[in-house]
């Protein structure tokens, strides 16, 4: 899949940002959106120029960590709540 010329979209990139988007509601999916778009975002940068996506990257492991944020808070809320 080609797209911008000789430019290609880091297909992590795009696995993130569905992950952090999942994490919000499903916190379970959250290290796995961190840890893709960690992995992505390292393959971007390496790539000089030749792969694009780093703001699917970034947005995904934002959502991620707002995800993970939520799980660990809801998680320790209901355990000093029982």
């Amino acid at each position: 899949m080609e797209s911008s010329g000789s430019t290609l979209r880091d297909r992590a990139a795009t696995r993130a940002l569905v992950l952090g988007l999942l994490a919000l509601p499903f916190g379970l999916l959250a290290p796995f959106a961190i840890f893709s778009g960690a992995r992505s975002l390292r393959r971007i940068r390496a790539s000089d120029g030749a792969l694009r996506g780093a703001t699917s990257a970034i947005a995904g492991m934002v959502a991620g960590l707002v995800g993970l944020i939520t799980l660990v808070a809801g998680a320790a809320y209901w355990l000093i709540a029982s």
